[in-house]
């Protein structure tokens, strides 16, 4: 009986390596937010006012928010409402996340210091907005490790991300499987392969923190991925050349033998790149 319940015991680490925060991760909150559905008879709205009003917050938050890492801003593209829109922000912990709520109004202060230049700041941004809506959050830990950071130079106005996850086996059913090799396949493949794709912009890969949910161990590992296009999205073949250049089939078997062959596609979204961090 001991002996069944040392196998199971480690089997149970070996399944849930990835669920534990590891040291030097970041934390990835998403919150869906919303529009007005209409903006009909609202005054001084425009294409031109929405984006002069949403960048006047957002550069100057991001700017002076010590607690933001790094962020991005979908919205509508082929998934969702054409009135959702979404804040996908990065920090160092779930205790910075906390910090940057509890200190928003003194920031808004800090950056708008006389009180009617801030009412018509945030009065202007309300006009496109539900107030009062915030969405459930998804709480990821983001690899630090695997991120693919964008280059600011060449970029478009919009960029193109898809979010998408797929599954790794629990360790204790891959045969000859380890955490040290699965790490070892996964640092050539962002090293070899993504980090050489020229049509990623930028990646982020995330696992379970608070959000995600685990079937029979199949563990999900999701990757947020930004492109110039649509087109370059579609692109498969600039990716598969890469690994076939870089995985011989010896390793290429190694790396196949962590994953379920399958995945799901969360999104696709625009991403307004003037209001990242």
């Amino acid at each position: 009986k001991m002996k069944k319940i040392l196998l199971t015991l480690i089997f149970v680490l070996g399944t849930f390596s990835f669920a534990q925060y590891n040291k030097g991760n970041t934390v990835l909150v998403w919150t869906k937010l919303k529009y007005k559905q209409s903006l009909q008879g609202i005054e001084g709205v425009s294409p031109k006012h929405w984006a002069e009003s949403f960048g006047e917050v957002y550069s100057k938050r991001n700017k002076v928010n010590k607690y933001l890492k790094s962020s991005l801003f979908l919205s509508h593209y082929w998934t969702g409402a054409s009135w959702e829109y979404h804040e996908v922000k990065e920090y160092a912990s779930m205790a910075d996340a906390d910090k940057e709520q509890q200190e928003s109004g003194a920031m808004n202060r800090k950056i708008w210091p006389d009180e009617d230049e801030r009412r018509k700041v945030w009065e202007a941004v309300n006009k496109y907005r539900e107030l009062g809506y915030h969405g459930d959050s998804h709480v990821w830990e983001n690899h630090v490790r695997y991120h693919k950071k964008r280059k600011k130079s060449n970029l478009p106005d919009r960029t193109v991300t898809t979010v998408v996850t797929q599954y790794w086996k629990p360790l204790g059913t891959v045969e000859d499987g380890s955490t040290e090799e699965r790490q070892k396949m996964m640092d050539k493949y962002h090293r070899q392969v993504t980090m050489k794709n020229d049509k990623v912009l930028s990646q982020r890969m995330v696992t379970h923190y608070w959000s995600g949910e685990m079937t029979k161990g199949e563990w999900p590992v999701t990757f947020i991925t930004e492109f110039a296009s649509m087109a370059d999205a579609d692109d498969t073949e600039t990716e598969s050349k890469l690994f076939q250049k870089a995985f011989k089939e010896e390793d290429a078997q190694k790396y196949g033998k962590y994953w379920f062959g399958k995945h799901e596609d969360i999104g696709v979204f625009y991403n307004d790149v003037s209001f990242n961090k």
